[in-house]
């Protein structure tokens, strides 16, 4: 941080610079040198162009190598304290909402007023939505512009999951297990091929029919 940022705020009682309590500012730089996950702030309340010192970012958890990482996007408004007042140990509390940026979920609420709605949404547009709604709660995983998801479905016990293009499982070294009460395979419109390197058994306890227009067998 510049010196003139600190002439702004003048010395206080006692020759030392301090703000105590919170204070709103805008990201100007996410990109941490050191790779700690801290961020540069300005104050346009203080000074349009200044620069505080690199801030570390409060978390509702953080280790080595774990922890929740929200990083924040450059111009996102954060809120700031300092370090016993010191100005000099700034320290992201969270992020702020305002009349330009909104949030993602307008109408969280239900009818009765609890919240039904919680999300994280990334700035691509990438979704993990927690919905209580009574009777028609769910938990939902969308990728951007919401081609490709995946639905637990509580109340109705389902989970879907849906690919735009392919949906491709695998296992490099163990099985593909799929057990249901029964199991359906169906193409709308191209082939279904099943292929093994090794055997391939085909067994029913009851009746085994195989149709169609031409039946192969080599």
């Amino acid at each position: 941080m510049s010196n003139d940022l600190l002439d702004l705020l003048g010395p206080p009682p006692g020759g030392h610079d301090r703000v105590f309590g919170v204070v709103p500012g805008i990201v100007t730089n996410n990109n941490d040198p050191d790779g700690l996950g801290r961020v540069r702030v300005r104050f346009p309340w203080l000074s349009g162009n200044d620069e505080s010192w690199w801030a570390r970012i409060a978390a509702p958890m953080a280790g080595p190598g774990r922890g929740l990482q929200l990083l924040p996007e450059v111009d996102d408004e954060v809120l700031v304290a300092f370090a016993h007042g010191d100005i000099r140990f700034p320290y992201v509390l969270g992020a702020l909402w305002n009349g330009v940026d909104a949030p993602p979920e307008s109408t969280p609420l239900d009818e009765s007023g609890q919240v039904a709605r919680r999300a994280i949404v990334s700035r691509a547009g990438h979704l993990i939505r927690l919905d209580d709604t009574d009777g028609a709660g769910r938990v939902e995983i969308v990728g951007a512009g919401g081609a490709n998801r995946i639905v637990i479905d509580t109340a109705a016990g389902t989970v879907t999951v849906h690919a735009d293009g392919d949906l491709v499982l695998e296992s490099a070294t163990g099985k593909v297990v799929v057990t249901g009460q029964s199991i359906e395979l169906s193409s709308s419109g191209g082939d279904v091929t099943v292929t093994s390197a090794a055997g391939a058994t085909l067994r029913a306890s009851g009746h085994c029919a195989v149709a169609g227009s031409t039946v192969g067998i080599n």
